[in-house]
């Protein structure tokens, strides 16, 4: 295969860069209500999934791993004061909690006005009274969705129904039709080895089904499963950006860095030409909360920072422990293993 290499260096002086994922994710939540509080909480309500996806690290399968109802009051009790968004997942499916509803309506009942609820789902338990509920609770849906055609779909998403997916999303985005494009029902594409060379054809697929928003990361581990970084993913991912700004359909993440290359208004330019910020601020910012209490330093969990069964989140929040941390996650010698290759700041081993 032939294809044109366009130069990726950027002539002139040295520049800093400090763009980084994790910024894209936070653009609107509007900072911190409360420096004792995080501006953002994921809520993990349930590891519980009903796919089997290979690329998913905890092999998630359904076990009764489900956060009580009483600690997830409790929680929401402490912090809606001051959260400014809540996600209602992290590495299960949540719409598979039997008393999802419940949980929704109690969180919508306490949070701040100007707090956003979103969840991400696997689309496949999008029926259309979950979608009606999902409508006028407000609530922001992200459907994950790694494919533009059924085998890879199926394949990559264990126990899926690619048809059905795309229905659900389609009838989810006419439910939505009316909604600000940044709240308006979207998709996430997890960059791997299968789909890397048909971004721009999910783009096009999850278009025609009505979704306006579309977010996109580079999966980084099980490595068996990564994307291989080479100049037709640069070209790639190049090519789906020019296309969600032609259709304006809202880019809400993208990876900053792929391999040595850094993202620069639109397209990709190597490493050199900059001074790079990997500094992370996650911990400062948010937090992610287990189905049994554990607390981790963020959604790509990190270290854990304590448990909240038998003591409050602020206690933890603002503990030695959780400081102690919050250092080490910027210190090269003393950072947790996937703080070193994590994506969402720029790094890699």
């Amino acid at each position: 295969m032939f294809f044109l290499v366009k130069s990726r260096k950027m002539e002139g002086t040295m520049k800093y860069y400090v763009n980084n994922s994790y910024k894209q994710m936070h653009a609107c939540l509007g900072g911190q209500a409360a420096m004792d509080f995080p501006e953002k909480i994921y809520l993990d309500i349930t590891q519980d999934c009903n796919l089997y996806c290979g690329m998913c690290r905890d092999g998630l399968e359904v076990t009764g791993k489900t956060m009580s109802f009483d600690l997830y009051c409790r929680l929401v009790d402490e912090t809606a004061p001051y959260v400014k968004s809540y996600s209602l997942f992290n590495w299960g499916e949540p719409l598979m909690v039997k008393d999802f509803r419940e949980r929704v309506l109690y969180i919508n009942e306490k949070k701040r006005h100007d707090c956003v609820v979103d969840i991400s789902t696997n689309g496949m338990l999008l029926s259309g009274d979950m979608i009606e509920f999902l409508r006028e609770q407000d609530i922001v849906v992200t459907v994950s969705f790694d494919a533009a055609d059924k085998a890879t779909f199926e394949r990559i998403r264990g126990g899926s129904n690619f048809r059905r997916v795309c229905d659900n999303l389609r009838a989810l985005s006419k439910a939505f039709s009316r909604v600000p494009i940044n709240r308006a029902p979207g998709i996430y594409t997890t960059v791997q080895k299968d789909n890397q060379r048909q971004l721009t054809e999910i783009a096009k697929l999850a278009s025609s089904l009505g979704a306006r928003r579309m977010g996109f990361g580079l999966l980084t581990a099980p490595r068996a499963f990564c994307p291989t970084v080479d100049p037709l993913l640069l070209a790639e991912i190049e090519n789906l950006a020019a296309y969600l700004d032609a259709e304006a359909m809202l880019n809400d993440l993208y990876p900053t860095r792929v391999g040595d290359y850094l993202w620069w208004g639109s397209q990709f330019i190597h490493k050199d030409s900059f001074l790079v910020d990997d500094t992370c601020h996650a911990p400062l910012v948010s937090a992610s909360i287990a189905y049994n209490g554990d607390v981790f330093l963020c959604c790509n969990v990190g270290a854990q920072a304590g448990n909240v069964a038998a003591k409050s989140f602020r206690e933890v929040w603002l503990s030695e422990k959780y400081n102690e941390l919050r250092q080490a996650v910027n210190d090269r010698n003393s950072m947790p293993g996937p703080c070193k290759v994590c994506a969402w700041f720029n790094r890699r081993s």
